[in-house]
Formats: C-alpha cells, sequence, structure tokens
C-alpha cells in the first residue's frame, strides 16, 4: 500500500506493527510552491546554505526519467538528483 496525497490533517497509522510488517511505505514531498523554492536559492546562491551534503549526484535532463527511477528504486542509495542543463 502507498499513500499519496498532501492533506492538512495529521497522518494516523493505527496499526503500526501490521504497516510494518506488510512492508507498506508512505511517500510524500514537502509540498512548497515556487515561492519557497525561491527563498531557498537566495541563501544557497551566497554561501549562506550549504546543501552539498545531500545532493547525490548531477544528472542531464536527458537522463531525467532514469533518474526518477533511481529515486523510487534507491539505487545508489540517493538523497538528492540534481538536473543540470
Amino acid at each position: 500500500m502507498v499513500l499519496v496525497g498532501l492533506t492538512p490533517q495529521p497522518l494516523t497509522i493505527t496499526d503500526g506493527k501490521r504497516f510494518s510488517w506488510n512492508r507498506n511505505q508512505i511517500r510524500g514531498h514537502y509540498g512548497s510552491s515556487p515561492q519557497h523554492v525561491e527563498q531557498l536559492i537566495r541563501p544557497a546562491s551566497v554561501g549562506r546554505l550549504d546543501l552539498s551534503p545531500s545532493i547525490s549526484g548531477h544528472v542531464p535532463p536527458a537522463d531525467a526519467a532514469e533518474a526518477v527511477q533511481r529515486l523510487e528504486n534507491k539505487v545508489g542509495d540517493p538523497i538528492r538528483l540534481v538536473l543540470v542543463p
């Protein structure tokens, strides 16, 4: 079972043992908007925010689909792959 989507309500797993035993997963994302990304770019561009420890690799846009596969299947245990034109 994979739960997807954003909700303003907290997510509760009522049977954690069964959830773990069945190897269920919850996947999500930060849910940010473009303005939030811009707020991070400014401090990163002047060296006030170092994101490099969380970057697992740089990928050309032509390989974006492969990068998504790597993230989904945890090939090489990636944290974040950055598309670089």
